[in-house]
């Protein structure tokens, strides 16, 4: 899996009675190619965290990492998960966590590292947050509530103006919730391409194109598009339309509270309380916009929203992401221009409930904030586009800058008396991986620069170790490929788990403890998946 720089904590070095001043938080790009595909993020404390990846050959998965990551490694999920386009996290004693996507990827978990199928969810949104008790999902008609840390969903239908435009929600009481609208010119109504593709379109800029792989189950392409659609449908509207709405008793009843045509259409939305919260949107020259820019509406009486911030440098100015911070302070992410290698992001800060701004980009180009997750409001996590169209991980923090490691020395190889594919608990320098959908569990070495594997297996084991295993980075890993267990240690319990055509691999019974990284089984049609 990718591996990002760690955050460290700032150390007060100084004398006792020395007065030591903490450095400004600053944002930083953690890993500049994390995936293929990485929509939404949530940390629920300054080392645990929730995303998805994809290498782009395999179907997106979720991702934890442990600590503040600087490791990854998936989770098991059970239901469906075709795109996760929004994670969001559940305070208190347990571990809870919830997702939402396309094609009904919304997910529930109450530990971090096994997800199950939401129910009562809307079939595809982008939006999900947890505030006031309950999480909220923003649908395509209204807003989605949970009391129920994401396990049942209830919907209520909001009365918009162009049905079906909802985009995002945000609920800062049971009572209270907001709903933004909106869509733009060259936006299709259908979701299948003449090419037999699925598209998701997140923004009038970025969209996501997937697609199974014919002969082989559970295995799908994903890429990102940025920029103009180029259109194979009649577009279903032919202007801007954006809407916000408000409701005070909890989805019954709406009321209106911006609509416009021609402009602009919106995307997030954030709320500290009933009466604070920001919105943002943007409008594009290109398709015709009267007021053209990304723009930010806040409110400080829960009804009257004021544009207090327009972006217009370059006519593709956008902003997707925002993020109520306290009363008066709030971020809003995006990019001067989607796809841009040059173009500057937009981390716009304001600290006085939007008389003014700064864009605190830290001098980071090429790369459209897509969502973001505050731990506390020094220290934040953001998912962005980038301008190579892949996705990249950001990091807002006060930690000093990590300086460059020296080349790690290589591992000292394991003894020739000491044997590989043992019994787990591994060895230094072996993964420990499991097959999904057997109780079996493995160590895995891995392999050399030329596919090559150690043959040092436990006594009286005759299966042949093979280079076979492959992660979502392309890393690979041996294990013994066998026919039949009594090929395997059965000194130490070891069973012969089939994958396909008659062959399999070594496993040991597992105790079913630990979270799991993804990996593959190569040189076979059918991929069979396992896990680490």
């Amino acid at each position: 899996m990718p591996r990002v720089v760690g955050v460290a904590a700032i150390a007060a070095a100084a004398s006792a009675a020395a007065v030591v001043s903490a450095a400004a938080p600053e944002w930083r790009v953690i890993d500049n190619a994390f995936s293929t595909l990485t929509i939404g993020i949530a940390f629920k404390d300054d080392k645990n965290g929730w995303t998805s990846h994809t290498d782009g050959s395999s179907k997106p998965v979720i991702v934890r990492t442990e600590d503040g990551g600087a490791t990854w490694k998936g989770v098991n999920t059970t239901g469906v998960e075709i795109l996760t386009m929004g994670l969001t996290t559940i305070p208190g004693p347990l571990t809870r966590v919830a997702t939402t996507g396309v094609l009904e990827s919304s997910l529930f978990s109450l530990d971090g590292y096994h997800f199950k199928q939401s129910l009562g969810a809307p079939v595809t949104s982008q939006d999900i947050k947890y505030q006031g008790g309950q999480v909220t999902i923003a649908s395509a008609n209204g807003v989605c509530f949970s009391t129920s840390s994401g396990f049942l969903y209830k919907c209520k239908k909001a009365p918009l103006k162009n049905p079906g435009t909802g985009r995002y929600a945000a609920a800062p009481s049971k009572d209270v919730v907001f709903l933004t609208a909106g869509t733009w010119p060259s936006k299709q109504s259908n979701s299948t391409r003449r090419d037999g593709s699925q598209v998701a379109r997140l923004t009038n800029d970025v969209r996501v194109v997937y697609e199974k792989k014919v002969g082989k189950e559970g295995s799908m392409s994903t890429k990102l598009e940025i920029g103009a659609e180029k259109v194979d449908a009649a577009p279903t509207n032919g202007t801007y339309t954006a809407e916000l709405w408000k409701s005070s008793d909890g989805g019954k009843t709406w009321k209106n509270l911006i609509s416009d045509e021609g402009n602009f259409y919106f995307n997030d939305i954030s709320c500290f309380d009933e009466t604070h919260c920001v919105a943002v949107g943007e409008g594009f020259a290109r398709d015709g916009s009267t007021q053209p820019g990304a723009r930010v509406y806040v409110t400080s009486d829960g009804e009257t929203f004021n544009l207090v911030h327009q972006e217009n440098s370059t006519g593709a100015d956008s902003l997707m992401a925002a993020y109520m911070v306290s009363q008066t302070e709030h971020w809003v992410g995006g990019t001067t221009k989607s796809g841009g290698l040059t173009a500057p992001a937009l981390m716009l800060h304001s600290t006085d409930g939007g008389k003014s701004y700064k864009n605190e980009n830290n001098n980071i180009l090429g790369q459209m904030v897509t969502a973001f997750s505050f731990v506390s409001s020094s220290h934040a996590y953001a998912t962005s586009v980038n301008a190579m169209q892949s996705c990249s991980l950001l990091e807002l923090t006060d930690a000093p800058s990590p300086s460059p490691s020296p080349s790690p020395s290589p591992s000292p190889s394991p003894s020739p008396s000491t044997p590989e594919y043992e019994k787990p608990p591994c060895q230094a320098g072996e993964a420990e991986a499991s097959v999904t959908g057997t109780s079996g569990k493995l160590c895995a070495p891995p392999c050399s620069a030329s596919g090559s594997c150690p043959q040092n297996p436990p006594k009286d084991v005759t299966a042949t170790p093979a280079c076979i295993l492959q992660d979502q980075s392309g890393n690979h890993y041996c294990a013994l490929e066998c026919t039949k267990t009594s090929e395997c240690d059965q000194a130490g319990g070891s069973t012969c788990s089939i994958l396909q055509g008659g062959k399999g691999v070594c496993t040991y019974a597992a105790s079913g403890e630990g979270f799991q990284t993804i990996l593959t089984r190569v040189q076979s049609e059918k991929a069979e998946e396992l896990v680490v």
